[in-house]
């Protein structure tokens, strides 16, 4: 037996109304379902149609948060669901609003990618594996991210930002040997998300002269020094674990002989 709406009140909050049924209240609303159903004071109203109006006032309320959320920033599918989820278990309601939002391209993992490479691009530092793990963490398709990088992402592009980045790291490292300032700018590069091969190439890119007398003034620097050190030790055990010292810097067993032997001759 069908009821009859008595009463439609405003309530404080905008674009939200109290509906009474029979004198009674039975449910809230928002003006959203309001127009969309096109009630008014007078209509008659079922069971069914009332569990049908509170299903449309709870997917319109996610609705209404979920834009809320996506107000300042690209957010992925499942950002999106994850913050739905923390507001109701009506999962059927989030679909729904997942499926319009999408519709609406208001939520678009393909354009989220294109966005994110886009952005990590400008700030030329990190490389196409880190972008893709962080796309990864967020749940975006695989094939979403391949097209993004493969459009965006060249490997001459990611080679260009990997060489500006080795060149400031390596003319940060006053104190080491070339060769190991080599080896922690391609795992620095590495940790970026470069590729070896890129990372590799983009060391070798570097102009590399000025280490030729830096290197010598360094090797006898910490030569003097771990000769200091293990003073305590005669003869061929001070030999070693001098150059063992010098070697675990980075240098060449060649370059460690010739600062001994220069070492020996002051």
């Amino acid at each position: 037996m069908a009821s009859t709406i008595t009463k439609i009140e405003a309530q404080k909050r905008k674009g939200r109304y109290n509906v009474y049924v029979d004198g009674a209240y039975a449910f809230p609303i928002s003006e959203e379902v309001l127009i969309k159903y096109r009630i008014f004071k007078g209509m008659e109203i079922d069971e069914q149609t009332q569990e049908q109006l509170k299903q449309a006032d709870q997917v319109s309320k996610l609705y209404s948060r979920a834009i809320d959320f996506l107000a300042h920033n690209l957010r992925t599918e499942y950002e999106v669901r994850e913050k739905l989820l923390s507001l109701s278990e009506d999962e059927g309601a989030i679909d729904a609003v997942i499926e319009r939002l999408k519709d609406q391209q208001l939520v678009n993992d393909a354009r989220y990618a294109d966005s994110y490479v886009t952005t990590v691009i400008r700030a030329r530092k990190n490389g196409p594996a880190w972008i893709r793990n962080h796309l990864k963490t967020k749940r975006v398709p695989e094939n979403d991210i391949e097209n993004s990088l493969e459009k965006l992402f060249s490997d001459d592009l990611a080679l260009e930002i990997a060489s500006e980045s080795a060149e400031k790291n390596i003319k940060l490292k006053k104190n080491d040997s070339l060769k190991m300032v080599q080896n922690k700018t391609k795992n620095l590069l590495a940790q970026r998300g470069f590729s070896f091969e890129i990372a590799n190439e983009a060391v070798q890119s570097v102009d590399m002269s000025e280490f030729a007398d830096r290197d010598e003034a360094i090797i006898d620097r910490m030569a003097a020094r771990y000769d200091r050190k293990y003073s305590k030790y005669q003869g061929y055990e001070h030999e070693q674990r001098l150059k063992q010292a010098l070697y675990a810097k980075g240098f060449s067993m060649d370059d460690i002989q010739a600062a001994m032997d220069r070492l020996s001759e002051n």
